[in-house]
């Protein structure tokens, strides 16, 4: 009687506080596989990620994955140091990404599917592929994989 009434809610709020708190970050950790890539999950229809490329590499990239998904280009604004996209699914529901230029070597980009209506995980498909279309081109600046580090740390 005791578990059903202590240990059953104590259960489901640790896993709320593991979904929605700020660990929720860890487990999309996944997401960067063996690149050299940063994600983090900010609530609100937003996350943003960081990658060891350059800047114009990722751009193409961010296009490359928006053909590869077929999303419909609604917007771009490309500068030298900032862009902008607007993509739109069948559906009419938006994905806005912003990219910018944060160093030589790293790129860092914010991709926001609305506080409401849209699909944070249509957002993160298309982050997963914009890694994906970077690390076949061979753009990533470091060939990082966790064996090969673990095998060097010994």
């Amino acid at each position: 009687m005791i578990k059903k009434i202590v240990v059953t809610p104590a259960l489901f709020l640790l896993l709320l506080i593991v979904l929605c708190g700020c660990t929720a970050g860890l487990a999309l950790q996944g997401l960067s596989s063996g690149a050299p890539v940063a994600f983090d999950a900010k609530g609100r229809g937003k996350a943003d990620s960081a990658w060891f490329a350059h800047y114009d590499d990722v751009v193409q990239a961010t296009l490359r994955a928006g053909e590869k998904l077929s999303f419909k280009l609604e917007e771009e604004n490309i500068g030298k140091a900032q862009s902008d996209f607007k993509f739109v699914d069948e559906k009419g529901k938006k994905l806005e990404i912003l990219i910018e230029r944060r160093t030589e070597t790293v790129t860092w980009a914010l991709f926001n599917v609305g506080r409401f209506g849209g699909s944070v995980s249509i957002g993160r498909l298309m982050a997963r592929q914009i890694i994906v279309e970077v690390a076949e081109a061979k753009y990533f600046l470091r060939d990082w994989h966790p064996e090969e580090a673990t095998e060097e740390a010994e």
